[in-house]
């Protein structure tokens, strides 16, 4: 296996300031998912990113006080046919006022799946642009949501037959810092695919919804090869999940994310904040 511990400071990262919850930075599960990616990459970094499985948030992530906290990520691999896969979770440890033993709890889960070939591509249909339709623009989202301007990642939204689909914004700040640092899960467009989703949950449920599981995340082309705009194309899979796509003008696939599901947040959402999103999703 592989440990590895960096230390994160919501001061320095902007993945922290802009995602606080109750004027609490927390590590958006995105960034989780980025972390256990990274780590299993470091023993492997010639391998391709498959896909990321049986994915649990399983507590936040927070940092009390906006104080610098460490962040422990732990790896065990294991073949699977011709691929490699990694158990990972994410720790935080704690040291509680009046114990003398560290708290240490298990924030993220998930399976990282590397392979030794590059995926290939996928196309579906083009999603339509949206013409007359009427559109909830980012001034009403982000009212409903606490996101700042970092994780603001979505322009516009609107339905488009049984999808749900979010235009991903061209104008956003740095997600970290040192900026020129690369990712390697696309964790903003995965956080596209959860806010296209949160506006599907809330027109049609009236509730918040935070990440609490998905079951796969598949990785297929970089979007830097993308063609015109970026969005995520949501679809409801029964009663409690979702599945999404994101595509570029022409319909090539760049990611596909199944099986994701929410967990209600307990405050509940304001009529007002709620209208011209449910005028819009209907």
């Amino acid at each position: 296996g592989l440990t590895v511990e960096t230390t994160l400071d919501p001061k320095r990262q902007p993945f922290l300031f802009d995602h606080q919850i109750g004027d609490t930075p927390v590590l958006p599960g995105v960034m989780g998912i980025e972390a256990l990616v990274e780590a299993a990459k470091l023993v492997f970094p010639d391998r391709y990113l498959a896909a990321i499985e049986d994915v649990t948030f399983e507590a936040p992530f927070k940092f009390y006080r906006s104080e610098p906290r460490a962040v422990t990520v732990r790896a065990h691999f294991k073949l699977d046919g011709d691929d490699i896969v990694a158990d990972c979770r994410l720790e935080g440890t704690r040291t509680l006022h009046g114990r003398e033993e560290p708290e240490v709890t298990t924030h993220f889960t998930a399976t990282v799946r590397l392979a030794a070939k590059p995926p290939k591509a996928q196309k579906r249909k083009a999603i339509p642009a949206p013409g007359d339709a009427k559109k909830v623009e980012a001034d009403d989202i982000y009212r409903l949501y606490f996101h700042g301007p970092a994780y603001q990642v979505m322009e516009n939204s609107w339905r488009s037959g049984d999808e749900v689909v979010g235009l991903f914004s061209d104008n956003l700040p740095a997600n970290h810092d040192p900026a020129d640092r690369g990712t390697l899960a696309s964790p903003r467009l995965i956080e596209l695919c959860f806010q296209t989703a949160g506006l599907y949950e809330l027109a049609g449920k009236s509730r918040m919804g935070l990440p609490y599981q998905i079951g796969r995340v598949e990785f297929l082309d970089s979007p830097a090869r993308a063609t015109g705009r970026v969005r995520a194309a949501v679809t409801a899979v029964g009663d409690d999940r979702f599945d999404a796509q994101v595509v570029d003008d022409e319909g090539k696939v760049f990611m596909k994310l199944r099986g994701y599901r929410t967990m209600e947040m307990p405050d509940p959402v304001s009529a007002d904040l709620l209208a011209p999103l449910k005028d819009i999703m209907k």
